[in-house]
C-alpha cells in the first residue's frame, strides 16, 4: 500500500502528522515493529514520542527489502529505520565509508522522529559518495555542499552525462561496511 504525506518542513521532531503517517502505515503493514537497515535488528515501535529507539527516514531508493515503500508528496519513497546502536556506534556497531574509512555518526540525529531524506547520503564524507550513478564522475566538486540535507536525495542531472538521478543515494551496502569494536577490555 502506498501512502501520501505531505511533509512542510525538514525537522518533523515530534510533529503529529509525522507520528501518525509512520504509525498508520505501519498499521496498514500489520506491523509493530520495523528492522534497522544497517544490523537488521528488530525495534519496537511506540504511539508517542519516541517513536522507535532510533530514528526513521524516508529515502529514494530501497536499502533493505523490509523498507516500506510510501508516496510523499507525490515522489516514491521508502520508510527505513536506523536503530540508536548503529546511529551511535555503541553495543558495539560502528559504521564506516568502505572509501576513505571515516566513520559515519548519526548520533546527531534525533532519536524517535522521522527525517524526510535519506540520512546517509546526507553526509557525504569523500568524492566516491558524490560521483554519478551512471559516468561515476563526481557530481559536485569534492569542497563543495549542497544547501540543504534534503538536496542529496534529490534528482539532479550529472554534468558530465547528463544523467537525472538520485545520484548521492547509493545502496548502503556500496558505501559503508560494518565494523564491531570490541571493548577495551577484549583488546590484545
Amino acid at each position: 500500500m502506498v501512502e501520501d504525506l505531505k511533509t512542510e518542513d525538514e525537522g518533523n521532531h515530534g510533529n503529529d502528522d509525522t507520528r501518525c503517517f509512520i504509525l498508520s502505515t505501519l498499521a496498514s503493514q500489520g506491523r509493530s515493529k520495523v528492522q534497522c537497515v544497517l544490523c537488521e535488528d528488530y525495534l519496537l515501535v511506540f504511539d508517542r514520542y519516541p517513536l522507535v529507539d532510533g530514528t526513521f527516514f524516508l529515502s529514494p531508493r530501497q536499502h533493505a527489502k523490509f523498507c516500506i515503500e510510501v508516496k510523499v508528496e507525490g515522489r516514491l519513497q521508502f520508510l527505513s529505520c536506523v536503530c540508536m546502536g548503529c546511529l551511535e556506534g555503541v553495543s558495539g556497531k560502528a559504521v564506516s565509508c568502505r572509501f576513505c574509512n571515516a566513520n559515519w555518526n548519526g548520533s546527531s540525529l534525533v532519536l524517535g522522529t522521522m527525517y524526510s531524506y535519506d540520512i546517509f547520503a546526507a553526509m557525504p564524507c569523500c568524492v566516491e559518495r558524490i560521483k554519478c550513478n551512471s559516468c561515476f564522475k563526481p557530481v559536485l566538486h569534492p569542497v563543495q555542499r549542497l544547501n540543504f540535507f534534503s538536496d542529496y536525495s534529490h534528482m539532479m542531472p550529472c554534468p558530465h552525462c547528463r544523467t537525472l538521478d538520485t545520484h548521492f543515494v547509493k545502496p548502503l551496502g556500496y558505501c559503508f561496511v560494518q565494523r564491531l569494536i570490541r571493548p577495551l577490555s577484549q583488546r590484545p
